[in-house]
């Protein structure tokens, strides 16, 4: 009798704990509250998918680094509800669905399945135009085929303008704090080549992420600098790094820099389009080209 007492004593107790939990989870986020089916999404790139494509009152939350400077749609992400992408949490919500590109485990559908909550993770995108895909594909899930069809028309107009200025004999070099550069094949190249410009890294036959070449930019320097993350705060550069040389550190006190935010180089070149655009008009900013031109 004895034990029979403790045992309905310590399921009360854990069914108590529970429900605080749900309480505490509904008061601290008030689209919880109104039981509402909605979307989540759980890691930063699934944030962006989730964030283009949907309205502010469909997302029951995003993940905490939806707001960081180096989300897109930071802006969008202003005032939602974040998870950290734990699958307790997401049990508590009973999301309509749930986006994920790489957090969660490898576990993540079946216990999402197992409680009846449907979860789409995106497959991975290598190019321009399988990230457009991504975006279709994302659309399909959620049910914004139309917005997801919106996007990819909008970005592909903007990708046949770029492509249709004039390509400028300017060579622009890429550069990291942590003396890293990308090379052909990266979406970085891409995306500098796709604002008109060619790259140290064609010209030195560097692929992939590498090292800046230090000899070939002192016998060959380059026009301008594109740097990106030297004032990201989540970036932590060491005083072994050579992007401490006095070569790198002359160059960008020398050289025309474009800073490109890191906004602009999410998740594998999601935004590669903008951000060509962007590394343009700050070119033209700087003078090194003319609207409608390559380099004078």
């Amino acid at each position: 009798m004895t034990k029979k007492i403790h045992s309905d004593t310590r399921r009360f107790g854990q069914a108590l704990a529970a429900s605080l939990v749900s309480l505490c989870v509904l008061s601290a986020n008030p689209l919880l509250a109104q039981d509402k089916p909605g979307f989540v999404s759980i890691d930063f790139c699934a944030d962006q998918y989730l964030l283009g494509l949907a309205e502010a009152d469909e997302i029951q939350a995003v993940s905490y680094e939806a707001t960081e400077p180096q989300s897109f749609y930071s802006a969008r992400a202003q005032g939602l509800p974040t998870v950290t992408g734990a699958m307790e949490q997401l049990l508590l919500m009973q999301p309509t669905m749930v986006l994920r590109t790489w957090k969660g485990g490898p576990r993540a559908k079946d216990i999402l399945d197992s409680a009846g909550i449907a979860s789409f993770q995106p497959p991975y995108a290598y190019s321009l135009e399988s990230n457009f895909e991504t975006f279709l594909a994302v659309g399909a899930e959620i049910g914004k085929t139309a917005e997801a069809e919106a996007l990819v028309a909008d970005q592909r107009q903007r990708l046949a303008k770029l492509q249709a200025h004039a390509k400028s004999q300017l060579k622009a070099v890429y550069m990291t704090p942590s003396g890293f550069t990308a090379g052909t094949g990266t979406f970085v190249d891409g995306i500098i080549k796709l604002a008109g410009f060619d790259t140290v890294a064609e010209e030195a036959g560097i692929r992939s992420w590498a090292p800046l070449p230090l000899e070939k930019i002192v016998l060959s320097p380059p026009d301008f600098i594109v740097a990106a993350f030297f004032d990201d705060k989540n970036v932590h550069v060491s005083h072994w790094s050579s992007g401490r040389h006095g070569v790198n550190k002359r160059l960008m006190a020398e050289l025309p820099v474009i800073h490109i935010p890191s906004r602009y180089l999410s998740c594998s070149g999601a935004f590669t389009v903008k951000a060509a655009e962007y590394i343009r008009a700050e070119a033209l900013e700087l003078g090194l080209i003319k609207a409608g031109k390559g380099a004078e």
